[in-house]
């Protein structure tokens, strides 16, 4: 099985964990990595190594907070491996995606779908309801 690592700055990684959990229910394979002021990149290096370290041969699947920041940046290396994806802007309905749909979908595919399931969740609600509203007129 597919492994999912989320490695954020500050808990976020941590609270999306703990509420795709009471969603989901709790997930095998799924792990929190958090990054904070207290640690160094050195640290933050070594958390991620240990959680992705697992799923080198069946495939882990990275999911970080923002492009360029310092969880995002020490997964280039793990990157060499071709086993793993790292995709950043993380939000839940991704993760809710990737934990539903990795026993059925090989690495490359799975981050696809699960890029393209975060774009689709981005919703506008006001501007949703007016194409709506117009649809029905």
């Amino acid at each position: 099985m597919v492994g999912i690592v989320v490695i954020t700055h500050g808990m976020l990684s941590e609270q999306m964990l703990a509420t795709a959990s009471l969603i989901m229910g709790a997930p095998e394979n799924v792990h929190a990595v958090t990054f904070t002021a207290r640690d160094s990149l050195d640290d933050l290096r070594k958390n991620a190594g240990t959680a992705i370290e697992p799923y080198l041969n069946e495939g882990c699947l990275v999911l970080t907070d923002i492009m360029g920041g310092s969880a995002t940046n020490i997964c280039v290396e793990f990157m060499k491996n071709e086993k793993v994806e790292v995709i950043t802007g993380v939000n839940l309905p991704m993760l809710l995606d990737a934990i539903g749909r990795r026993e059925v979908a090989e690495i490359k595919e799975l981050a696809r779908k699960v890029q393209e399931s975060g774009c689709k969740s981005i919703i506008n609600l006001k501007e949703f309801f007016e194409k709506r509203a117009a649809k029905k007129a």
